[in-house]
Order: structure tokens, then sequence, then C-alpha cells
């Protein structure tokens, strides 16, 4: 069956695990005058294997905040406060986080919305970083993930088991990226059991020059790494 699907910007990837993964992916140019009708046939020919569990999506565009100050009719302003007016042809959303007692509030492109709610009313769509973060609920004390996309990542990180960080970066090198890493790590002043795991979410990220990186930084020497693939990421956010 189809287990889910991952929206981005310009593509679309029916993710279904059975006996062996399987990734279809569907690309598409939203300039196009038929480009949706294109995703609709691609979205009902892959929900014949099984309805999917879950939409996923990624953006940039997001903020995290307490549930205690969260009022449903401000998600807009929260995202204003930080980005700037949301674009015409984007809505802002949201996904509670009850394990961390928090709210990630974001964008996605108003068709997305209106794929899911035509066909799929009852299956949830849901932000990536924000399913991470509840998915490695109560497994670390110490935590940090980074999640590499192609001009950006998304840094989580969890101090005594509280969520402290979860924030996307834009970056130019993949210094830029070690650097960033290597800010919070001490600001926070971790233990020596904190695991990093690193998420190699775009197939074309020079991973083994990031991890070359790492080595050159002393600080880094008495953390456990953990370099994880895309099928691996998907496993760890999948809904079942």
């Amino acid at each position: 069956m189809t287990n889910f699907f991952d929206f981005q910007t310009d593509k679309v990837i029916a993710y279904s695990e059975n006996n062996s993964t399987e990734f279809l992916e569907h690309k598409f140019n939203e300039s196009t005058s038929f480009f949706e009708e294109e995703l609709k046939d691609f979205i009902r020919e892959q929900s014949k294997k099984g309805n999917p569990n879950a939409f996923y999506w990624y953006s940039p565009t997001f903020t995290l905040l307490p549930q205690s100050v969260f009022k449903l009719h401000d998600v807009s302003s929260y995202l204003n406060l930080n980005f700037g007016s949301i674009k015409l042809e984007e809505v802002a959303t949201f996904d509670m986080l009850h394990s961390q007692s928090a709210v990630i509030a974001y964008t996605l492109p108003r068709w997305i919305k209106d794929i899911k709610d035509t066909y799929f009313p009852l299956i949830p769509l849901k932000h990536q970083a924000g399913q991470l973060i509840a998915r490695t609920r109560g497994q670390y004390s110490d935590f940090v993930s980074v999640i590499i996309y192609d001009s950006s990542f998304v840094l989580t990180l969890l101090k005594n088991g509280k969520l402290t960080i979860c924030n996307s970066f834009e970056y130019q090198s993949e210094t830029d990226l070690i650097y960033y890493l290597l800010l919070h790590i001490q600001k926070h002043e971790l233990s020596e059991s904190t695991k990093i795991v690193i998420y190699n979410y775009q197939s074309n990220i020079p991973i083994d020059q990031i991890k070359g990186l790492t080595t050159n930084f002393s600080e880094f020497d008495q953390f456990q790494f953990e370099w994880k693939s895309k099928n691996e990421f998907y496993k760890t956010i999948l809904c079942v």
C-alpha cells in the first residue's frame, strides 16, 4: 500500500513500504496549465494500492510556539511576524504537538490543501519537522537532529527531554551548516551522551564532505553521530 505522500515544491513522492521500499516520484511545474490535474491523476492512481496514512509537507516557513499562547485565529499573524505577509497562493495551517505542549504553524500551497480536503478529508496533513519531533519524544534526553534539504536545513534540539529549538536555516555551503550546528551545541552545553542524527533528505547533498568537516572540529569528538538516508528519515516519521 501507499503509506504516505510527501509533497515538495516541485514534486510529490508516493512512499510504499511492503516487502521492499518503493519511491514513486511525480515532478510538476506550477506554471503549467494542467499541473493540478496531472497531480490528481498521480495521487488517485497510487491510492488504488490503499489509502495513505498521511500527507507530509516541508516548508522553511514555519514557526514553533507554546500551546499556552496559541490562538487558532492568529495562525497567520504568527507567521506574518517572522516571515512577512503570506502569499495569496498559500494558506496558513498548524500541527498540535501535544507531547511537547507546542504548536508548529506553517504555510503550504493552497492546491495541496484543496487536493487533500477534496479526496482525503480524514487523512492528516503534517509538517515534516513537527512529525519528527512527535516521533522522537521520550527516546532521548539530549538529542539533536538535522534534516538537510537543498538550500535549507531544520535543526531540532532537545535538552533534558525538553524541546529547546526547532528552526530552519538557509545555508550557502556545507561549512555554514557545520558552524550552525556547533554554535547551538556549545550554546546549550549538551552532555556527552547527546546523540546527533543527520538526515540526508536530498540525494545530491555531499554527505561525505559534511562528515569530513565534522572531523575537523575537536568539539564534536565527544558526541555520537548517526548518518541516515532519506529512506531512514521516512521510516522515522512513518505513521503506522
